[in-house]
This record gives C-alpha cells, sequence and structure tokens, in this order.
C-alpha cells in the first residue's frame, strides 16, 4: 500500500496525538447519508461491520431531485423492506409515459414489463425516500450521526483519519476505509482526485412543484424541444393534484441567449398547451430549486487506499435521463460487497477495493459510457432539428412495433441499458421501418428532399467549416470506436464469469 496522503492539510491529521493507531472510532466512515451512502451503511452492518454514517445535514431533509423512482431502483428498495412501509405504498405510481416533441404528443404508452422488474415506478420525494433508508440502516446498527460534514482526511498504512464539523466544533474518527458518498459536490472526490469535476459532464437542472392542479396520476410526461434538447422538461405528478415539474439541460448546451433555468420553466408552464390543460384555479408554485450534477467522467479515479468513492461522488448519473437514484442504489450496494471481501483478506489497498471499479463495470458505468457516446453526438445544438427528427423516428416506430416500445419505454425508466439501443439489431430495423415509412407516403422523392434540405440549411446557418465538421465526425467515429471495444470486453468478461460460476 502506497503511504500517500490525500488531504489539504496532512500534517494536522497525521501527528493528532488524539487519535492513537489500533484505537478505531469504527470500521468504515461513511460521509453522505443519501440513497448511495446509506445503502453502503445497511448492508456492511448487516455483515457485522461497525459503521458511522455521517451528513452535513438533519433528517428528514429535503433534496432537489426529480423524485422519480425507476424499477431498479424499486428493486433495490425492496431487500431493505421499504416496499412493505404503510407510507411507502401510498407513494404515486406511474404506469404509463407520455413523450411530446416540439409540442407535438408522439406517444403515450405503459412502461414496458422487463424479466425481474416490476413494470411501474414511483414518484417519491426525497425527504421521505433518504430517510427511509437512513432509519433501515439504523436498524441493522449504524451509527448515524447528523448536522456533520467531512472537511479533511489523511490516509496512512494502518488508518485513515477523518476530520469533521459539527455545530461549529471540529470532530475526529479513527477508522478503517473511508467512503465518499456525498454527492456531486463530493469533499471526498476533491480530495481523493485533487480536481473538481470537469464542467463537460456537467448537467444543470430546475426543479418546481405544482399545486393544486388536474393531473392524471398515473402518467409521466417528458418534453423534449429544439431549444433544450438534449435535455428535456418533465412533468411527474405526486398524486390527482399535485406534480414535481422541472428542466434539465447538459451544461455546455445551455442557450446563450437564455438568462437561466428558472425562467425557462416558469415559461413552459405558463404558455405550453400541455400545462394549460393541468392548470387548475389556484394553482400554487412552490419549492423552485436548481442544482448542479456531475455525471460520469470515465478518466476520474473513484478507488484509492482505503478511500472508495460512491453514488453521486463517483459521477454515476446518465447524462441524457439526469437518472441517479438507481445508480446510487446499485452502486452503494457494490461498494458494501466490495468493502466486505477486502475485510475478509485484510487488505485494504487501491489494488483490492479496484474489484469495485470491475462491479460497477459490469452493472453500471459499461452503459453510461454507451450514452456518453450519444451525448457527445447529440450535444451539437447545430444538429437539434436532426436529433429532433431521429427521435420522433423512433417514438413512431415504438408506437407501432410492440418491441421497440419496450426497448425505448424501457431505456427511458432505466431498465434498458442504452447499448441496446445501439445494437446492430435495433438501429438497423429503426433505419429500415423509417425507409419503409417514409415510401408508405405520398410524393416520397418531395418529402426526401425537403428534409434534407432543411437539415443543410440548418447547419450553414450555424456556418460550421469543412474542418469543424471533419473534427467532430472524426472525433465521434473514434470515441464510438473505442467506448465499443471496452464494452466488448465487458461482455467478454461477464460470459467467462457466469460460465465458470456454472462449472
Amino acid at each position: 500500500m502506497n503511504n500517500m496522503a490525500y488531504c489539504r492539510n496532512k500534517s494536522i491529521l497525521a501527528q493528532d496525538n488524539s487519535l492513537k493507531a489500533g484505537d478505531f472510532d469504527a470500521d468504515v466512515l461513511i460521509a453522505g447519508a443519501g440513497p448511495s451512502g446509506a445503502i453502503c451503511a445497511y448492508y456492511l452492518a448487516q455483515a457485522g461491520k461497525k459503521v458511522i454514517l455521517i451528513d452535513s445535514h438533519s433528517f428528514p431533509r429535503d433534496k432537489v431531485c426529480g423524485d422519480f423512482v425507476s424499477p431498479v431502483s424499486l428493486k433495490e428498495l425492496m431487500t431493505l423492506g421499504i416496499t412493505d412501509l404503510p407510507e411507502f405504498k401510498a407513494t404515486n405510481m406511474i404506469t404509463e409515459a407520455t413523450v411530446y416533441v416540439d409540442g407535438q404528443k408522439l406517444i403515450t404508452d405503459n412502461i414496458p414489463q422487463i424479466k425481474d422488474f416490476v413494470n411501474y415506478g414511483r414518484v417519491i420525494p426525497r425527504v421521505l425516500l433518504d430517510t427511509w433508508i437512513v432509519n433501515a440502516a439504523k436498524q441493522q446498527g449504524v451509527n448515524v450521526i447528523t448536522d456533520c460534514k467531512l472537511v479533511n482526511y489523511f490516509v496512512n498504512e494502518q488508518d485513515v483519519r477523518v476530520e469533521c464539523e459539527q455545530h461549529g466544533k471540529k470532530r475526529r474518527f479513527l477508522i478503517k476505509i473511508l467512503v465518499g458518498a456525498d454527492g456531486s459536490n463530493s469533499t471526498v472526490a476533491r480530495i481523493l482526485q485533487g480536481k473538481k469535476p470537469n464542467p463537460k459532464h456537467k448537467i444543470v437542472a430546475v426543479r418546481a412543484y405544482c399545486e393544486n392542479i388536474n393531473c392524471i396520476p398515473h402518467q409521466a410526461t417528458l418534453f423534449f424541444t429544439r431549444n433544450t434538447f438534449p435535455g428535456y422538461f418533465w412533468f411527474f405528478p405526486t398524486s390527482s393534484t399535485t406534480a414535481n415539474v422541472g428542466i434539465g439541460m447538459v451544461l455546455k448546451t445551455f442557450p446563450k441567449n437564455e438568462t437561466n433555468l428558472k425562467a425557462m420553466l416558469l415559461e413552459m408552464i405558463g404558455n405550453d398547451p400541455f400545462f394549460k390543460t393541468k392548470i387548475s384555479q389556484g394553482m400554487q408554485i412552490t419549492k423552485i430549486a436548481g442544482w448542479p450534477l456531475s455525471c460520469y467522467d470515465p478518466s476520474t479515479i473513484n478507488v484509492k487506499d482505503r478511500v472508495l468513492l460512491t453514488g453521486d461522488a463517483a459521477g454515476f448519473i446518465n447524462p441524457f435521463t439526469g437518472e441517479g437514484i438507481q445508480y446510487a442504489l446499485q452502486s452503494g450496494r457494490l461498494a458494501a460487497e466490495t468493502i466486505i471481501g477486502s475485510f475478509e483478506t485484510e487488505n485494504f489497498s487501491a489494488g483490492s477495493l479496484k474489484r469495485f471499479d470491475t462491479k460497477v463495470s459490469e452493472e453500471i458505468t459499461h452503459d453510461l459510457s454507451f450514452v456518453n457516446i450519444v451525448m457527445q453526438i447529440t450535444r451539437n445544438r447545430n444538429l437539434n432539428v436532426l436529433w429532433l427528427n431521429i427521435l420522433k423516428i423512433i417514438l413512431y416506430q415504438a408506437k407501432k412495433n410492440p418491441k421497440h416500445a419496450s426497448l425505448s419505454g424501457g431505456f427511458f425508466v432505466g431498465i434498458v441499458p442504452m447499448y441496446r439501443l445501439l445494437s446492430i439489431s435495433y438501429t438497423s430495423k429503426t433505419i429500415l421501418d423509417s425507409i419503409s415509412c417514409f415510401f408508405k407516403t405520398k410524393n416520397i422523392f418531395k418529402q426526401t428532399i425537403i428534409f434534407i434540405r432543411l437539415q443543410i440549411v440548418q447547419v450553414f446557418n450555424q456556418k460550421m467549416t469543412h474542418l469543424s465538421w471533419m473534427t467532430y465526425l472524426g472525433k465521434s467515429v473514434l470515441l464510438f470506436m473505442r467506448l465499443s471495444i471496452k464494452v466488448g470486453f465487458i461482455k467478454i468478461r461477464i460470459f467467462l464469469k457466469r460460465l465458470c460460476s456454472r462449472a
């Protein structure tokens, strides 16, 4: 194990005589009691480990979020016993999704039934969800310390020394392993990586709650527009009279002529025909709040000696959908599995904890790599008309073809990975169906020419040079090839692992 320190002022903690070597406060300290940190604490305590779970806030506390809990997340929550809670059963169930593109309603369909997952999601405010998971961890014996923020840590051969602030006073802990689950603005991540997250991988969002409105409670709605793509607006009912509404965009694609996301959201609520059908007399808009999120960056390091990052702190967020809860729950569970294995061998080196990277690559990051490919391409706002037309074609085919509907709908709710949508069978079928759709219409030649002309005019209006185009396309192709090879190796590893388990 490398004798390395990852803190701002290592001498303070390294020379702290109040922390005696071997006199541990806990086996593991987890910074951040959101879904990832709390579920990690739950499984570690269940395995008999002494765990301290700290959070800079007290519970219950609100968290700015879209509040949609996917079928994958529900499966994770089921293992904690949370889905049996009466309060959980009272939350709003979503069984349908509707998609609008540039004001045109294209499809309303059921959430697909896919093996091992329920065919619905739920809209659960984070003030409830996070509290339930923390309470589940407490029931396993986790020591939860609130209003306590990690500000520094020092790693050596024998232990990790952690410095926190609670109510204006310093608190220090001696532990064996530190887990950073303290969100996108993670202190643990900044110290570990020695840098701030790359703005290229940031998304920004604004959420509000609309009260006293008319909702179809089981139906979630997404709105894609040329001004926000690849981001989108959402409308997630929390009941028949309330809804979580919001907008999320990739930071680098934010329109220069727009003042802020809050103004865009309020304009959408006030002027969009869909919202006008939902608004009733006495509507109130409350809890408007925005937040930045750092999405998956394959170049970042999430593991070092005795330290591991998980959830939003590790960037496990889907940049296309903004989904983070399911990745937080999955990565928290995988972090616990990795740490339990390290305790079995008493090896807490980066080499031992690297097993976490392998686990998350199989369940999470290989798919996020494919999403990154799509985002690299679609973040070019010069081609928003083209991307939205392609999205329309996909949704038209989903409307006619149940298999397409299952795949595309499954992606949006987090069940189907992106690489399934980029498979040869799916993309070729989409292209062939699109051609077939064109030939079944009248004046096919005229319509095709109009479509191509629109795309060319759109590009030339943006005055992109030939060199810019060649560079852009070249980078996209190379990125696609590199990540495709990486995912190919991951699939081979998964196949061999399953083969060995059957032997």
